[in-house]
């Protein structure tokens, strides 16, 4: 699975931080950007298991979900066809745009 720079995986721990109304290392250790460095996926997975577990989904948001999940482990997966730049960008622009829905 794609690395992401550290710099990415910090802007990674706040935002889950700001979810779950935590320090670095809060959530049993992950939520820490050493962490989020080689497992880019877990923000993700730790956000939409936050909003499940709070019973805050919206039906209309599952397929988001969803999409949003297949689409960037197809991404991290495949980091040599894309322009992981970009996409990490666009991946940290997605959890933060979630985490605002929910705080």
């Amino acid at each position: 699975m794609f690395r992401l720079n550290h710099n990415d995986a910090v802007e990674l721990e706040y935002q889950i931080c700001r979810l779950y109304k935590c320090n670095r290392g809060g959530v049993s250790g992950l939520a820490d950007a050493d962490n989020f460095e080689s497992n880019p996926m877990c923000a993700a997975y730790m956000v939409i298991s936050y909003i499940y577990a709070k019973g805050l989904e919206i039906n209309d948001y599952d397929d988001e979900y969803d999409r949003f999940i297949c689409t960037y482990e197809n991404i991290f997966n495949h980091s040599d066809e894309y322009n992981m730049q970009l996409e990490v960008s666009h991946y940290i622009d997605e959890i933060s745009n979630i985490v605002d829905q929910y705080i």
